[in-house]
């Protein structure tokens, strides 16, 4: 099979960037995301510029859903050889003002569910000696009490990087995630979506490290 990549929680920003440069590196591209008609603009945009890429719709939170858009995707691409969990609960909330139950819902979010995308799809990784890249953010290591849950889903999403690392290692796996310490903006001279990219991908190529910072 081909190479090919499946990315949850694409939008615009890093996972477009991460989605042409592996499709510059001859990868297929397979996107998730929960709103159909930013999907399909994406998934359009992307194929004007000569990086055609097909989607499937679920919302990143749902269990049912992700494994639904996965198997589809997987099915349409002949296989996968490299996950990128990129969803996550983006909101500005006092971490004194959320609840067990709030918190939980964004932990399954940010967290579970990457480990569950990468259960779904553990067979066709372990065949093609795949990848799992997680995409991590500085909140990880200097937590803000105004992006409480947030740095919380972070701090588990370097952890879960590192616990997969050595879980999988034996199947020929990689995992590993780039922890971004910063605004993504475009055109920005040191965190453009197309240099973080490029980070992601040398981590992926060498496989040697867990974590690349930038």
């Amino acid at each position: 099979m081909s190479n090919s990549i499946i990315i949850v929680g694409a939008g615009p920003g890093f996972s477009t960037g991460v989605a042409e440069k592996f499709a510059r590196e001859g990868f297929s591209i397979g996107l998730i995301s929960r709103n159909e008609q930013k999907l399909k603009a994406l998934s359009e945009e992307l194929t004007s510029k000569g990086f055609p890429s097909i989607y499937s719709v679920a919302d990143a939170g749902s269990q049912s859903e992700l494994e639904h858009a996965l198997s589809d995707l997987k099915t349409r691409l002949g296989g996968v050889s490299v996950l990128l969990y990129n969803a996550a609960a983006l909101k500005n909330k006092d971490i004194w003002t959320e609840t067990p139950d709030s918190l939980l819902e964004d932990f399954r979010l940010n967290v579970a569910h990457a480990l569950f995308c990468a259960q779904v799809l553990y067979d066709d990784l372990k065949e093609n000696k795949g990848a799992v890249l997680l995409t991590g953010g500085g909140l990880s290591k200097n937590p803000n009490p105004q992006y409480g849950s947030l740095a919380l889903g972070k701090a588990g999403t370097l952890n879960l990087a590192i616990q997969l690392n050595k879980r999988l290692k034996e199947d020929g796996i990689f995992v590993g995630t780039i922890t971004i310490n910063g605004f993504i903006r475009p055109y920005s001279p040191t965190h453009s979506p197309e240099i973080l990219a490029d980070k992601l991908w040398r981590l992926f190529r060498n496989r040697t490290d867990i974590e690349v910072q930038h």
